[in-house]
């Protein structure tokens, strides 16, 4: 029972980038700063999650608040403190009954142990039993989705070169925060950033500072929530630093829709105008600080968030968004700017263009003044446009009125239905509209003029008609209606 219970617990470390099962021990580690390595111990009706700290120049006094740190109320995590020649012994303990053993129990376990461990070191200065490399852990702004780790299959290729050194000051605390990409609450998060991760703090506006991250990610975030690194001097405070600007309003997260466009936002001028090649796939896309499949990702990109293409390594490239961040991505999975199909939507800066809606607006404003009624010779007139003929001859041919034309009301319809072709959201609806408006006219006034010339003293066949009185505008202008409603009805695939 005991080896069916850790391959379960290895199965969901090995699903969650933030925990690494140890065979030896075993025991779970914890991403952040320092990781936290939890001893388990499986017994018959628990599983028993267990850390120990021993602090340093603390006193008898910082006891009290180990114990109420470690022995919270409504929570199943338990612990003991005492002294032992001057330092601080620690003992966490965080049991999970058998009969409640499930993924989401022991990650709920981890995470609070581990927070509980951060908590209780803060308190004094703790000596750790094992070093490792900080991990920078980033996940963007919506609702994290577990993934199988076997789902992306990643090429393998050499690390990127160590990156100059980098001098935290900060780092994110417990519960994780929000990033934006520019001191602006309305604008939406650009990243969720994971508790402990350290950072670096550049500039200072108000209750909002600019952080800097180990691999090079820049943001915004709220500098209240920040926590001090250790005894790390805190960043120049804004009144002596020039780039400071007039105090912002706090950040405050309100739920935006999904990007329909590039959501990073350039947080300082650039030294060159950023020119996307590429964006990421629907369903989103992982990124790494170097091309390293067996590293923890660094960031989850959104999907359709437009990136440059910098350097391609085998299957792998470097890209940029438009706010300076850089990553490497799996570059077989990354979307050309562009690529279409059938009466799809392009992507066009903010706008977005339906190439099917496009020409079918044109045709129908052409149509307006091209020939609508072609000379007969029986009667010696001449040929006539849009402009030319009323539109009530659509439903009255015996005394058809001449207001309003028949130009006038296509070319309104026309000029609409380009707006429906640019339009990011509506615009299938706007050219669906459009085109039935189009067919109707241009269907409406053939049948008419077919009608009209049958009861006319030539009794001319619906053939002679077609070929020898209806000239070529009502066509352009059915073809027009049915691009558009083809592009109305072709579903949208954004590259």
């Amino acid at each position: 029972m005991s080896d069916d219970v850790l391959g379960r617990i290895a199965g969901w470390c090995r699903a969650d980038p933030k925990l690494t099962f140890l065979e030896e021990g075993p025991a779970v580690e914890v991403a952040g700063e320092p990781p936290r390595r939890l001893d388990l111990a499986v017994a018959e009706e628990e599983v028993l999650l267990s850390h120990r700290l021993t602090l340093t120049d603390t006193g008898e006094d910082a006891l009290p608040e180990a114990l109420a740190l470690a022995n919270q109320r409504g929570s199943l995590l338990r612990g003991t403190a005492e002294m032992d020649n001057g330092r601080l012994v620690v003992n966490l303990e965080y049991p999970i009954y058998m009969d409640g053993l499930s993924r989401q129990n022991f990650l709920l376990a981890t995470q609070e142990l581990a927070g509980a461990a951060d908590a209780v070191a803060a308190l004094g200065a703790a000596a750790p039993a094992e070093a490792a490399e900080p991990k920078v852990m980033m996940e963007p702004a919506a609702a994290p989705v577990e993934k199988p780790a076997d789902t992306i299959e990643m090429p393998a290729a050499p690390p990127e070169p160590a990156a100059a050194a980098f001098v935290p000051t900060h780092e994110v605390p417990p519960g994780g925060m929000s990033a934006w990409a520019n001191p602006d609450p309305s604008l939406q998060p650009i990243a969720r950033l994971e508790a402990r991760v350290q950072l670096r703090v550049d500039e200072r506006r108000g209750a909002w500072a600019r952080v800097t991250g180990s691999n090079g990610w820049t943001g915004w975030v709220d500098d209240r929530r920040l926590a001090p690194v250790g005894s790390a001097p805190a960043a120049t405070p804004a009144a002596a630093t020039p780039a400071a600007a007039t105090p912002a309003a706090a950040p405050a997260y309100t739920p935006a829709p999904a990007y329909t466009t590039a959501p990073m936002a350039v947080t300082s001028p650039q030294p060159a105008v950023f020119s996307p090649t590429h964006q990421v796939p629907a369903g989103g896309l992982p990124a790494w600080g170097s091309p390293d499949p067996s590293a923890a990702p660094i960031a989850e990109l959104a999907a359709r968030v437009q990136l440059r293409v910098d350097e391609t390594r085998g299957d792998w490239a470097r890209v940029t968004g438009s706010n300076g961040w850089t990553g490497w991505v799996d570059a077989r999975r990354l979307a050309p700017l562009g690529r279409t199909g059938g009466g799809a939507a392009m992507a066009l800066g903010p706008l977005a263009l339906r190439p099917l809606p496009l020409l079918g607006a044109i045709a129908l404003i052409v149509a307006t003044f091209l020939s609508w009624m072609k000379a007969l010779q029986a009667f010696g007139t001449g040929s006539v446009n849009g402009w030319d003929i009323g539109l009530p001859i659509l439903w009255n041919i015996t005394n058809p009125g001449d207001q309003p034309r028949i130009g006038l009301i296509l070319l309104i319809v026309g000029i609409v239905a380009l707006a429906a072709a640019f339009l990011p959201k509506g615009g299938r609806a706007l050219a669906g509209v459009t085109g039935l408006l189009g067919l109707i006219i241009g269907g409406l006034y053939v049948i008419q003029v077919i009608r009209f010339w049958g009861q006319a003293p030539i009794n001319a066949g619906a053939g002679d008609v077609l070929s020898n009185a209806v000239g070529i505008g009502p066509w352009v202008a059915i073809g027009g209606a049915v691009l558009l409603l083809v592009g109305a009805l072709l579903p949208e695939r954004r590259s």
